[in-house]
């Protein structure tokens, strides 16, 4: 199993601190493989306590196997064409880093067994607020393209009719960078109240509410971007993401249609 893969399994148990840390880690990850348990430490302000219950948690028998792991991770991820644009201080840096960290931490595993959800739920609904219900509506318009049986619920009615008709062998795909909107919250709340369906969340990296409310969650990494109150952060890992997603459910429908 590689480094993301194993990590991925384990970030639901880290608290607060430890998230930090795992935050650090995947945006400092060139500098984090060369340092030492007490260096990392002190970039992240906490004790070399936490960080070794930190690498514990994440599945590693301590700093050393850990450190190891995540040299080999970047060794192997050296090979790959990364444009070198990413090694320039400039804002298509972040905005492609972001991309690629949200992808590297995608547990292949995890996208198997939503895909295999979503092949046999009797409805996929995809619902998310403002930008991300862009995002959703991009997700919903793929599954009809695969023949998949979607909804997209936006209007107060469609809305009333998805948490009463919703059944327990639905899937349901949320939407929301912040993890932390209140309507969204309270949907997914009123779904859960009346139906047990598969809930599978692509929020942003912290630990968030609708997070601890899924089966499957996916995170992803961003710049806070907000005008006058309004969020403009990029939604562009969000959608790296649904095309993960969307590229596995093509990958089995061509096995299966090899294997005919």
């Amino acid at each position: 199993m590689g480094f993301f893969d194993q990590i991925n399994e384990h970030v639901r148990d880290l608290n607060t601190n430890e998230r930090k840390v795992f935050e650090y880690v995947i945006h400092h990850a060139n500098q984090v493989q060369d340092m030492s348990i007490r260096e990392l430490a002190a970039s992240c302000f906490v004790s070399s306590t936490t960080i070794l219950r930190f690498t514990r948690k994440l599945g590693f028998s301590g700093y050393r196997e850990f450190s190891d792991s995540l040299k080999l991770a970047q060794h192997t991820a050296a090979q790959s064409s990364i444009p070198s644009v990413l090694y320039q201080k400039t804002f298509s840096e972040e905005y492609l880093k972001d991309i690629i960290e949200s992808v590297r931490v995608i547990s292949s595993s995890s996208i198997e067994k939503l895909c295999a959800r979503i092949e046999q739920a009797h409805r996929v609904y995809c619902y998310g607020l403002n930008l991300d219900h862009e995002i959703a509506r991009y997700m919903y318009q793929v599954l009809l393209r695969l023949g998949i049986p979607a909804m997209l619920p936006m209007e107060r009615l469609e809305k009333r009719q998805a948490i009463e008709r919703m059944q327990d062998d639905d899937v349901l795909l949320v939407f929301s960078l912040s993890g932390e909107n209140t309507e969204v919250i309270e949907f997914v709340e009123r779904v859960l109240s009346l139906h047990s369906p598969c809930v599978a969340t692509i929020t942003q990296s912290g630990k968030n509410t609708l997070m601890g409310m899924s089966d499957f969650d996916f995170y992803v990494f961003y710049n806070r971007i907000s005008i006058d109150g309004e969020d403009l952060s990029s939604r562009a890992p969000m959608l790296s993401l649904v095309d993960y997603i969307s590229y596995g459910l093509i990958k089995r429908r061509q096995k299966r249609e090899q294997q005919e």
